[in-house]
């Protein structure tokens, strides 16, 4: 049998050199024909993986926005974050593993046979992932390369500013949004997320100009409102089948990365924060029984506090419902839209419904989301304490979005440094301030450091605490 197996590999080997040798000339890593569906699933993928991941050398939010504490190591609960690959990670997987992929995309979808409506749809759903990226690279950063960002003839990107860089990507959004012909095909089963649905794309481009609009509220009123007020005509989410979402398989390595933190790496490093752990217990918030574990030893829960390195057997463990591998990812939601059109309502914009019924309509959306009953939403809301407070309404926002946000720690993060609220912890033996922005990447420094140098200056000095513009409070 074994003699058989060979005599047939090497006559099938001969067959395919007699009928082809150029194939030998094939650049295998460089094709010369690429799939746009294939870089369209992949920019998305890494997108998601990005932001679902608990490792702190990619996403760290989750630790210094305080909703998970450090075990082994914790020098990034103390804002550490210097030294190492964190804003290396976040620079080069929004950049290179998204835009670059996005920007290659863009070139084959112009270059295929298909029709011009498709061909427009396919274009347009690259732009609103690209905005994303983008969106999530000056939120974090300020300044970074726009203009002359993933060039090939360009290894020193000038770097843009960070509010002409977040005006021009509201404009595209925009145009983006006007190029959608929902009854055209775009990406099909390669779309990882609306399977190709161009009207749910539209749903999700329009709550993310509503997203981006509450952002510059503060800095930029009246550019604000006419953005949102034009999301909220266009039409944003209505319900939680329209979250923008990817789900993960349950196998590798295609699993959700907090799977792969805190399963398959068979580590202990991450345990209940004391800042969130005493924020659910004050509110009696049904959602600590789904975010975490309690310590059989005090036969509750307990959250160590920010900065610290406690004993993993002390404290409360990030809960089980966790550990499934196809647990889904989410980067924007229906319960963060009721949110946001409920301050778009508070600050006077003109959007429909009252600002606590919108709040209302949020807070039962997040606890939906992790299937509390009926019953226990209605009391949860009933207290006074979870009750709309128009007067103090940035608390009463802030604090609620905080907690929805427990498994989103870069959005978690943004709101708190827009809002204020909740009141976190100062962390203990901290090396810094509380960290407002990331510093570059050690890369920029030694590779473009001109560019870096010239960005750095023009924001107040490349420091965790420098503001950022839209930031005011």
């Amino acid at each position: 049998m074994r003699k058989q197996l060979i005599t047939i590999m090497l006559a099938g080997a001969l067959v395919s050199c007699t009928k082809d040798l150029t194939s030998l000339n094939d650049d295998l890593k460089n094709p010369e024909v690429v799939p746009p569906g294939t870089l369209f699933a992949s920019a998305e993928r890494e997108l998601f993986t990005a932001h679902a991941s608990p490792n702190v050398y990619i996403n760290v939010f989750r630790v210094i926005t305080q909703y998970w504490q450090q075990t082994t190591y914790n020098q990034e609960s103390q804002y550490e974050l210097e030294g190492n690959a964190l804003s290396g990670a976040w620079w080069r997987d929004h950049y290179f593993f998204v835009i670059k992929n996005i920007h290659s995309c863009r070139k084959w979808v112009k270059a295929s046979e298909v029709p011009e409506e498709v061909r427009k749809n396919q274009l347009a759903l690259l732009e609103v992932l690209e905005v994303t990226a983008y969106y999530y690279l000056t939120t974090t950063f300020g300044n970074v390369p726009y203009k002359e960002a993933i060039n090939d003839d360009n290894s020193f990107p000038k770097y843009d500013d960070a509010k002409g860089i977040y005006t021009d990507l509201l404009a595209r959004l925009t145009a983006a949004i006007g190029d959608m012909d929902d009854s055209a095909e775009s990406f099909g089963d390669s779309d990882l997320i609306y399977a190709g649905d161009v009207a749910a794309w539209k749903k999700m481009a329009a709550s993310l100009k509503l997203k981006m609009a509450i952002l510059i509220a503060d800095s930029d009123g009246t550019a604000a409102q006419t953005a949102g007020e034009d999301a909220v005509e266009l039409g944003v989410f209505t319900s939680a089948d329209d979250n923008f979402a990817l789900h993960f398989l349950a196998s590798p390595p295609y699993t959700n990365p907090v799977y792969e933190e805190l399963v398959q790496s068979g580590r202990i490093d991450f345990v209940a924060c004391k800042t969130i752990v005493d924020t659910l217990a004050s509110f009696n918030d049904p959602r600590m029984t789904r975010f975490f574990r309690p310590v059989p030893t005090v036969g509750g829960f307990k959250g160590a506090p920010p900065g610290t390195k406690p004993d993993y057997r002390q404290f409360s463990r990030i809960h089980r419902d966790f550990n499934n591998p196809e647990l889904p990812g989410i980067m924007l939601d229906y319960p963060e839209v009721e949110m946001l059109l409920a301050e778009a309502k508070q600050r006077g914009w003109n959007v429909s419904g009252s600002a606590a019924d919108h709040y209302e309509a949020g807070v039962r959306g997040a606890l939906e989301s992790w299937n509390i009953p009926d019953a226990e939403i209605t009391q949860y809301l009933a207290q006074p304490k979870v009750a709309y407070d128009a007067a103090n309404w940035k608390k009463s926002i802030g604090v609620q979005k905080w907690i929805a946000f427990f498994n989103r720690g870069a959005d978690g993060w943004t709101d708190f440094r827009r809002l204020d609220f909740p009141k976190l912890q100062p962390a203990q033996n901290a090396i810094s301030g509380f960290p407002v922005r990331y510093r570059y990447p050690v890369s920029e420094h030694n590779i473009n450091r001109r560019n870096y140098e010239a960005a750095a200056q023009a924001m107040g000095g490349d420091k965790v605490e420098t503001k950022l513009w839209w930031d005011k409070f």
